[in-house]
Formats: structure tokens, sequence, C-alpha cells
């Protein structure tokens, strides 16, 4: 019974304490966002422009040069517009991951010197990487129905997934946020686990596209369930399947839960290696 309630403990606990620092939450990640495009004449425009630019390259390389065809699997024959219905939630997770993992460190002076809670600062991360991810999604809508003069109603589930992945993002930012105050290769590390990951989601193919042998990497890979669920939602107006909803959702809360407990057994020694 104890272990049952656990997590929801927990769940209970750090909702009572976002509640009580969105002010210092607010203000940690308007001056995230700002810092990010201070002195710059586009300011937050870049947030635009970033992943349109990497969108454009991807589609050149793979749809012009290699010429991909997509089947009616992908739920549109334009590569672009799948590509980008991929590469949103990707973005999300992946800048959330590497900038949190030197966040601490960053933050070494501040979190020496004063009782400042920590765990906020990968949260400000991800709240400030998911205004680029809403002002993208806007931009993947428009071009939806500029492209096929409907949106389906389906989208209205995607809050969920950004919320499941929200969670998962926090559980591995914390703990290679912590792990890297004692290890600091950890960062480095972290570009290649996710140079791997990023090839083995189905971003630039659909999951039945991978080889029999390691097709279970996409099964049990949290982003490849994010990133078909926001192809169903956006461009084949299909719900995604529940069993694979309840998948995600006990691997994100399973992870948010474990970097969590681990940052907070972890961070009582920050102070002595920093």
């Amino acid at each position: 019974m104890i272990a049952l309630s656990a997590p929801w403990q927990i769940a209970s606990t750090f909702a009572r304490n976002l509640g009580r620092r969105r002010g210092l939450i607010f203000n940690l990640v308007v001056r995230d966002f700002k810092q990010r495009y201070i002195g710059s004449s586009m300011g937050w425009l870049w947030a635009a422009v970033h992943p349109v630019v990497l969108l454009a390259s991807y589609t050149f390389v793979f749809a012009v040069i290699f010429k991909v065809k997509l089947g009616p699997e992908a739920g549109t024959s334009n590569f672009a517009i799948f590509l980008f219905a991929g590469m949103l939630p990707w973005l999300l997770f992946q800048e959330t991951v590497q900038r949190s993992a030197n966040s601490i460190v960053d933050y070494a002076n501040l979190i020496t010197k004063s009782v400042f809670p920590a765990e906020l600062i990968p949260i400000a991360i991800f709240l400030s990487n998911l205004l680029n991810h809403l002002a993208g999604l806007l931009i993947l809508f428009v071009v939806v129905l500029i492209a096929t003069h409907q949106l389906s109603p389906v989208v209205v589930i995607l809050p969920l997934y950004i919320l499941l992945l929200g969670l998962f993002t926090l559980g591995v930012s914390w703990l290679v946020s912590s792990l890297n105050v004692f290890l600091r290769d950890t960062a480095q590390a972290l570009l290649i686990v996710l140079t791997f990951w990023f090839w083995f989601t189905p971003i630039f193919f659909t999951a039945d596209r991978l080889p029999p042998q390691v097709r279970f990497l996409a099964v049990w890979n949290p982003l490849a369930a994010v990133v078909s669920a926001y192809r169903d939602c956006i461009l084949l107006a299909r719900w995604p399947s529940m069993a694979e909803l309840g998948q995600l959702a006990v691997l994100s809360i399973g992870t948010f839960i474990l970097g969590g407990l681990f940052f907070r057994h972890s961070k009582g020694a920050f102070g002595d290696v920093l």
C-alpha cells in the first residue's frame, strides 16, 4: 500500500512546491528566454527561424537528393510536413536535456551562496523551450491548413502528449544535470547518446521501416511514441492507440519520479562539489 501511494505523494508534493514557487519559475523562464536572444536584432524570431532552416536543409537532402517517397501510412505526400511533425517533439526533448546537463554547473554561484531550489532550473529550461515548441506547432498547423484546407479535431489530444513528453524530459534532465555535477564527462557522453537516439527515433521514416531485429527500440522509445502520436493527430486525423498511450504514460511518469528522486538525493552534495 505504501509503495502504491508513494508516486502520488511525490506528485502531490511536487505540485504544491510548484504552486508556491510559480513566481520564481516565471522569472527563471523569462530570464532564460531573454538570455538566449539578448543583443540580437531579431530577438525571439530566431526561435522560429532555427527549426525552419533545419527543416529546409533536411528536406533538401532527403526529399530532393535522395528522393525519399512517403507511403500512405505517412498521412501526407509532403516530406517537409511529415518531417516537421516528427522534428518538433524531438527538438523540445533534445534542447531541454542538452541545456539542462550543464545547468547546475552554470548556476553554481547561486546554488552555493544561497538556499536555492536547484530542481527548478531544468523546469525553467523546459518551459522556455516549450514556448519555441508552441511557436513551431502553430507554424505547422498553418502549413497543414494551407496544404489540406483542414485541421483534424484530433489535435485536441496533443496537450496530453506534450505533458507526458514534459514529464519524461524533466526526469532525464534531472538525472543528467545532477550526474554532470559529479562526472563532468556526462554532458559530452550525452551528445553521443542523443545522436544514436535521434536516428533510432522514426523522425525521417515511419516505425514500420525499422528492421525487425531493432524494432523493439521504437517500441520502448518514448520519443517514438510521441512522434507517431503527433503524426497520427495532425496528419492522419487518427486517435493514437490507448495501449501505446498507457505505455508512454508509465514510462514518462516512472522516469519523472526516478529522475526527481535521484536529483533530490544528490542535491545535498552539490555545494561540496561545486
